[in-house]
């Protein structure tokens, strides 16, 4: 089956998975809350056509792989699947030492109907170099309904997909700690990337709680530079990782040994909880973040020396959108960049509809870095985004070298002693317009900057409100 037939008869629209955000017509926008992923396999739902598209369909158990065995099943699995070839597993544990399955089309693996089995790592990932469970340059692929149980300590590694044409990964959930104990290895728990321009992956249901260990380097999905096509990460939950919960910001990058191939990342939904580094971290060309949840509320787990709390990232390129977001950084959060940051590699982007709270003292709840990247468009609009909190000292928001800045309808509320509304340095041209300003500080400070203000509603508020 080539990619086209897979689009028509089999494809991701038609295997019940959308691709909103992905160019073209993305259907009408959620509201309210996005329901997020389920601790356990879900009651999973498969379109009746999904085991027509196959040519070949087989139940591993009669294929004789049973569930609770001692042996690993990966030579079993090997001489199962084939192109044109779904496999059905069974509830049960199902011991493995490695997988790597390479160049397959129209093949997948999905979980029998009500059934959660479990992958289960046979030998330390130091024996594996981190590398468990993968599936390379693959074409019309899908997964559905896994869980892989990594509490044995030491052991798992990542679950990587790395498509040459379209996939869906959906219903993954991953029990236990990453085995992230020595550095400098930074292994992710899932690895995604869409290799072929023209193809589309679909993410969605990723269950990652457990995160990794305190001095680790884990990180939780990974999109690596290599990534060109359109992906979708939608209604996953990835908590307590020390080296970003989604890190997908690496396509965007353009440096002299490291050239991305700026395939966009769109993030849908789901809850990002207590990573190091960035909660959600994106960079590549128009990509998006729509309706997801950042909470921080203790100090996350995090290399030596190396913390650094931040909800959400744009490092790269230009055009992103984080639209219709909340994002939490509690009071005992720990210390770090801020709840928004823009990285000196990034430049014009858009914020509007989103909600931020900063509770913990001196962390700004915006902060845009000095543009570095040579002809990168400045002049970032925040629409109708809210900021409060009881955060005190420092600025809520903190525009640096970002010329044409501006702000419309937006509300920033500080509760907490010395605390500054806005404050803009070497920024030209920008505008705060529409906007109620509640602060401890001075509602607007700046230096050499120009700024266009218009239809203020300003108090200065004694401490404590």
């Amino acid at each position: 089956m080539n990619r086209r037939q897979f689009l028509k008869y089999g494809g991701l629209s038609a295997l019940g998975v959308a691709v909103a955000g992905c160019g073209g017509d993305t259907g009408p926008e959620p509201t309210g809350e996005t329901g997020g992923p389920t601790d356990a396999n879900p009651n999973i739902e498969r379109p009746e056509s999904l085991q027509s598209r196959f040519g070949t369909v087989k139940n591993v158990a009669d294929a004789g792989i049973t569930p609770g065995g001692d042996e690993p099943i990966d030579e079993q699995l090997n001489n199962l699947l084939a192109d044109d070839t779904l496999l059905v597993f069974p509830g049960g544990k199902y011991p493995v030492q490695k997988l790597e399955f390479n160049g397959y089309t129209n093949t997948g693996l999905i979980s029998e109907k009500g059934a959660a089995p479990t992958i289960v790592p046979t030998v330390p990932a130091t024996e594996i170099d981190n590398l468990f469970v993968r599936f390379l340059e693959v074409e019309d692929f899908y997964i559905d309904g896994m869980n892989f149980d990594f509490t044995k300590d030491g052991h798992g590694g990542v679950i990587q997909i790395l498509g040459n044409g379209n996939f869906v990964a959906r219903n993954l959930r991953i029990q236990g700690k990453m085995p992230d104990k020595r550095l400098p290895s930074n292994p992710a728990a899932f690895h995604f990337d869409v290799h072929d321009g023209s193809s589309r992956g679909v993410v969605e249901n990723i269950v990652a709680k457990d995160g990794g260990h305190n001095g680790g380097n884990a990180i939780g999905i990974y999109v690596g530079k290599e990534h060109a096509g359109e992906i979708v990460i939608r209604n996953c939950k990835v908590e307590n990782f020390p080296n970003n919960g989604l890190y997908a910001s690496a396509p965007g990058r353009s440096e002299p040994n490291f050239q991305g191939q700026d395939g966009p990342v769109h993030v849908e939904g789901g809850v990002y909880k207590n990573n190091n580094i960035a909660n959600i971290r994106i960079g590549s060309t128009d990509s998006t973040v729509k309706n997801a949840r950042v909470v921080v509320d203790k100090v996350p787990p995090h290399p030596d020396g190396l913390l650094n709390v931040r909800g959400i990232r744009l490092r790269g390129k230009h055009g992103q959108v984080v639209e219709n977001c909340k994002i939490r950084l509690g009071k005992n959060a720990g210390t770090g960049f801020g709840a928004l940051v823009f990285h000196p590699d990034t430049g014009r982007a858009t914020v509007r509809d989103t909600n931020i709270v900063v509770d913990r003292n001196g962390i700004h709840a915006i902060n845009a870095l000095p543009v570095q990247r040579s002809g990168a468009p400045t002049g970032s609009k925040f629409q109708n985004v809210e900021v409060s909190g009881a955060a005190a000292y420092g600025r809520a928001v903190a525009i640096k070298q970002r010329d044409g800045t501006s702000f419309e309808n937006c509300r920033v509320v500080q509760e907490g002693q010395q605390r500054t509304g806005f404050k803009f340095v070497d920024s030209k041209d920008c505008s705060v317009v529409g906007t109620t300003i509640k602060v401890t500080g001075q509602p607007i400070s700046k230096v050499n900057s120009s700024i266009n203000t218009e239809n203020l509603s300003i108090e200065q508020l004694d401490v404590g409100g």
